[in-house]
């Protein structure tokens, strides 16, 4: 199971929604029902609003013609694109946090992944009837009070009140905010002010926008991560210049990299993104820059195959912090070496962890679900439909018997 959830509220339906009218956003009035908002670092309550009662001003953008929407969970990214005019963009996110309430149906998922488990799909969509062109309040369900943290962005329903909207931190400011990209919400897939603006501006004429939600981070044909550019550190890398910071360290078990820093001591910080830390690296021992593992990337999901560790700051060994690493979750279906990366009854075979099974294998809350194949190991389901996105880096997603009962056939995740 994976350590270190943090606590987190759990979901609640609250009894007001309140729109607003870009006709006259500051006298509007509440009426519906909504998703609590979650974390925000700036709840004002002096009746002094700032810029969060004004419509946002939407671009002057082409409509696209056919597009759609991928939202990966643990990628923390919206991928808008439309074949038709050839426009394809990835843009940074920040869904639902991590739900460490263990009688919850989402328990070990983040919040955002509720409506798959409900609906049994994974697909939904955004009319022109589910948008809000410009959403401003917010009620407290337990205490009534008012808030304008939407600040006059558009907010995009794709299932019922699970929207895409604006950054909610900072909401008074004259842009809308500004994003921590991390699991931060209670649900919603919140954007950059501007980065909502244009998804709107790209969709709102659209008959329907087909919305994939997955938990993986999204995959292309050639097995790399979806994912804006330049990247930050962490992120999964092939080359130094795929990196914001100009460095793409290695990481043995996905054979790819991550993007670092070089440090001595400390290490540069991004607005809304984990604070960083300067470490040992293994290979050079130089310093090096890797993630901190907090909330905001609980348990390191963000990051392919990198996990929690106790790590001593470069130049500093007296100094700790829990921090990203490479490393094995130890799960099913998990890059392994040796059976010390595995957990939880698994033992490394054939370069994954896997256990025995007879017909059946357990599932672990917030990881792709397992299938008993035909030689007798649990295996990781994939779906190919989606470029494998559960599959590590040097796996393939291929179709096996069930050991046991070979009338039953699954797509899983085998070395190639």
């Amino acid at each position: 199971m994976r350590a270190g959830f943090a606590v987190v509220a759990r979901v609640r339906l609250a009894v007001v929604l309140l729109f607003a009218s870009c006709a006259n956003a500051n006298t509007s009035s509440p009426t519906g029902g909504d998703l609590p908002l979650g974390d925000f670092t700036d709840d004002k309550a002096d009746g002094d609003w700032g810029h969060a009662l004004e419509c946002k001003p939407v671009p002057d953008l082409p409509s696209l013609v056919s597009p759609t929407i991928t939202l990966s969970i643990d990628g923390l990214t919206l991928h808008l694109v439309d074949p038709a005019s050839g426009y394809d963009r990835v843009f940074p996110v920040g869904p639902g946090a991590i739900d460490a309430t263990d009688t919850d149906p989402e328990f070990g998922e983040s919040l955002s992944y509720r409506p798959i488990i409900d609906t049994g799909t994974h697909d939904f969509a955004i009319t022109p009837s589910t948008i809000q062109t410009c959403k401003t309040w917010w009620t407290d369900p337990e205490t009534g009070d008012q808030i304008p943290v939407f600040a006059g962005l558009p907010f995009l329903s794709w299932h019922g009140n699970y929207a895409i909207h604006g950054p909610i931190d900072n909401y008074t400011a004259a842009n809308g905010g500004t994003l921590r990209r991390g699991f931060v919400s209670h649900g919603c897939f919140r954007m950059e002010a501007a980065d909502i603006l244009e998804v709107y501006a790209r969709i709102k004429d659209v008959a329907k926008t087909p919305v994939h939600v997955q938990r993986e981070p999204e995959r292309r044909t050639d097995g790399t991560i979806v994912d804006v550019a330049p990247k930050w550190i962490g992120a999964s890398c092939e080359q130094d210049g795929d990196c914001a910071t100009g460095y793409c360290a290695q990481n043995r078990y996905t054979g790819r990299g991550f993007c670092s820093a070089h440090c001595t001591l400390y290490c540069d910080d991004k607005v809304g993104y984990p604070s960083t830390f300067c470490v040992d690296d293994p290979s050079t021992g130089n310093g090096m820059c890797v993630p901190k593992m907090v909330a905001q990337d609980q348990d390191c999901r963000p990051f392919e195959q990198m996990t929690a560790h106790t790590a001593s700051r470069h130049g500093q060994p007296q100094t700790t912090a829990s921090v990203c690493l490479p490393g094995s979750p130890g799960w099913v279906g998990d890059r392994c070496f040796a059976d010390a990366d595995c957990g939880n009854g698994t033992t490394c075979q054939r370069g994954l962890c896997s256990m025995p099974c007879d017909q059946f294998c357990s599932d672990e809350p917030g990881s792709p679900s397992t299938f008993c194949a035909a030689d007798g190991q649990c295996a990781r389901r994939c779906t190919a439909a989606s470029n494998a996105s559960e599959c590590t880096n040097g796996t393939v997603c291929e179709a096996t018997t069930r050991h046991g009962n070979p009338g039953v056939t699954r797509d899983i995740c085998v070395e190639q």
